[in-house]
C-alpha cells in the first residue's frame, strides 16, 4: 500500500506541474486507501473532488504571440503581481518563491512586512485573490535572465497530530509557475538576511557518482519509479529520498534518537540545472553556507546529498521535505512528500 501511495503521489505532483499556468482539479478517486479517521481529506470523499486550484501572474507584459515577456529588475525591491483561484475543500494555499532554483524570502503586498519563505492564504469554498510578491533578489548580475519560480503548496498549515491523523494525505501537494526575471542592475550585495533559515544539518556530503544498474533496479523502484532503464534514464528526471536507509511516507518518531540520516538523489535529463533545498516547517535548512545546492545533471551520473539531522535541535512536531527546482532547462520542479518528524512528550 505504501509503494502505491508514493507512486500516486509522484503522478499527482507531475500532473500539477504540467497544469501550472492553467487549471487543475484535485480529485480523490485514485487516492490511496486510508482509515477515515486518519484521512485529512475524509470529508471530500463523498463529493469525489477535493478542489480546484490555478495560479499565475497578474496583468503581465506580453509579446505579439501572447507569451509572457521577462520581467525587468531595475534595482531595490522587486514587485511581482500575482493571483490565484481556488474552489472546494482546500482551506488554505501557500506559496514558495525561488530565484534561479534557490529559495527566495519575500513579503506580501506591504513593503514594511516581514520577509518569509512561505506565506499562507486562507481560502473559502470559492476564492479568488490578487496579491504581490515583494522581494529583494539575493542573486543575479546585470544582463542575467533567471528563472523566477512560484510553487504552490496545498494546506501548508496542516500537520498530523499523531492522535487523529498520522500523515499528510493529499495535503502539501505542489505545482509551479515559471517566469523570467531580467536584470538591468546587479542584485544588491548585502549581509542582511532576508528570511529565517534553519540550522539542523551536520556532516553534509555532496557528490556526483556513476549511475549503476543496481541503483536503477533497486533504489529507483523502491522510490516508486518503475520501468526506468539505463537506456531511458535520460528521458526524465528522477529523485529518491530515504531516512536512515528507509523509504518513509508519513512520520518518524525521533524519541530516543540522537540523529537521523537523510539521503537525497537526483538524476536524469543531461544539462538540466537544479537547485536542491531541504525545508523544515517551510523554512529552508542552511548547509554548506547556503540554503540550496546547485547541480547540473549529466549523462549516466547521479547527484547524492547526504546529511545528518541533529535531533537535539528539533522540538515537538516538524514538517520536513525537499525540493528540486529547475534553474535552467525544460524539466519540472519536484517536491517530495512531507514527512512529520516528532518527539513524544
Amino acid at each position: 500500500m505504501r509503494k502505491g501511495f508514493l507512486s500516486l503521489a509522484m503522478i499527482f505532483v507531475l500532473l500539477f506541474a504540467v497544469a501550472a499556468c492553467g487549471n487543475y482539479n484535485i480529485a480523490d478517486e485514485n487516492a490511496p486507501p486510508q482509515n477515515v479517521e486518519e484521512d485529512p481529506f475524509a470529508g471530500a470523499q463523498e463529493d469525489g473532488d477535493l478542489g480546484f486550484l490555478s495560479h499565475g501572474e497578474a496583468d503581465p507584459a506580453r509579446a505579439d504571440d501572447q507569451s509572457v515577456l521577462p520581467y525587468e529588475y531595475n534595482g531595490g525591491e522587486f514587485v511581482l503581481d500575482y493571483q490565484f483561484s481556488s474552489e472546494g475543500k482546500l482551506d488554505s494555499i501557500g506559496f514558495l518563491l525561488f530565484l534561479d532554483g534557490k529559495p527566495q524570502a519575500y513579503k506580501v503586498n506591504d513593503t514594511g512586512a516581514e520577509y518569509e519563505y512561505l506565506h499562507c492564504f486562507r481560502t473559502s469554498e470559492k476564492h479568488e485573490e490578487k496579491f504581490s510578491f515583494v522581494f529583494t533578489p539575493d542573486t543575479g548580475k546585470k544582463g542575467d535572465t533567471l528563472n523566477m519560480t512560484v510553487v504552490s503548496v496545498t494546506r501548508p498549515d496542516f500537520q498530523p497530530d499523531m492522535k487523529e491523523t498520522s500523515s499528510y494525505g493529499w495535503y502539501h501537494q505542489s505545482f509551479e509557475r515559471v517566469l523570467k526575471l531580467h536584470f538591468n542592475e546587479d542584485a544588491p550585495e548585502s549581509d542582511s538576511i532576508y528570511g529565517e533559515s534553519v540550522t539542523a544539518f551536520r556532516d553534509v556530503s555532496i557528490s556526483e557518482e556513476k549511475v549503476t544498474s543496481s541503483f536503477v533496479e533497486n533504489e529507483l523502484v523502491k522510490a516508486g519509479w518503475n520501468g526506468v532503464t539505463m537506456d531511458t534514464l535520460d528521458n526524465s528526471v528522477y529523485w529518491t529520498l530515504v531516512y536512515d536507509g528507509e523509504v518513509v511516507y508519513d512520520n518518524i518518531n525521533l524519541t530516543g534518537k540522537d540523529t537521523l540520516t537523510v539521503r537525497y538523489t537526483l538524476c536524469g535529463t543531461p544539462g538540466a540545472r537544479y537547485g536542491i533545498s531541504f525545508f523544515l516547517n517551510h523554512k529552508p535548512i542552511s548547509f554548506e553556507g547556503a540554503v540550496s545546492c546547485d547541480v547540473t545533471l549529466s549523462k549516466g551520473n547521479v547527484w547524492l546529498i547526504e546529511a545528518t539531522i541533529d535531533t537535539a535541535k528539533l522540538d515537538g512536531f516538524n514538517t520536513f521535505y525537499a525540493t528540486a527546482v529547475v534553474a535552467d532547462g525544460n524539466s519540472v520542479t519536484s517536491k517530495t512528500g512531507s514527512i512529520l518528524l516528532y518527539k513524544e512528550d
